[in-house]
């Protein structure tokens, strides 16, 4: 999970989002949004407490394992239709002042409902080894790690949820 408060990462987060959503035919994005509820007049970009996206697509062409949305090399972009469906959960920003309230949790619930809607059979996501919050979050959620990748010194576990 990383701080939304700033509005430069808000905005960088936007365009990112918008760069994603504009990539694949075939690939379908959603962006859950958790905002302030309060009587307080503010900017939308001081509303948001809250992130996650969410890809639902079908496996591409020579791919075991799904890749983070938009890291695949274009030449293997090609679907593999009669493959199950999986979701692939990005971005999970929840502000420092919001966090341990179930913002993130109950985001990532509705995530996987919304997979599950779009036909998926499974959900992806990945964590840094060392971000222990993020971990407890993910397996109160239901994540299992369904493998351990290793990168220039850095660890991350791609954990899954069968539908």
């Amino acid at each position: 999970m990383s701080n939304v408060s700033s509005p430069v990462i808000s905005l960088q987060e936007f365009h990112a989002l918008k760069k994603r959503c504009g990539r694949q035919v075939g690939e379908k994005y959603t962006c859950f949004v958790a905002v302030k509820n309060d009587d307080v007049t503010r900017t939308v970009v001081n509303s948001v407490v809250g992130t996650v996206d969410l890809c639902v697509r079908h496996p591409l062409h020579g791919e075991t394992y799904p890749a983070e949305p938009g890291n695949t090399p274009f030449y293997s972009r090609i679907y593999q239709p009669d493959q199950p469906k999986f979701g692939y959960l990005t971005n999970v920003c929840v502000a420092k002042y919001a966090r341990r309230q179930g913002i993130a949790s109950n985001m990532l619930l509705l995530a996987i409902d919304a997979a599950r809607l779009d036909g998926a059979e499974s959900i992806y996501i990945h964590v840094h080894k060392d971000n222990l919050p993020a971990r407890r979050l993910y397996d109160h959620v239901g994540f299992k790690v369904y493998i351990i990748f290793f990168a220039k010194k850095l660890s991350f576990f791609h954990l899954v949820i069968k539908l």
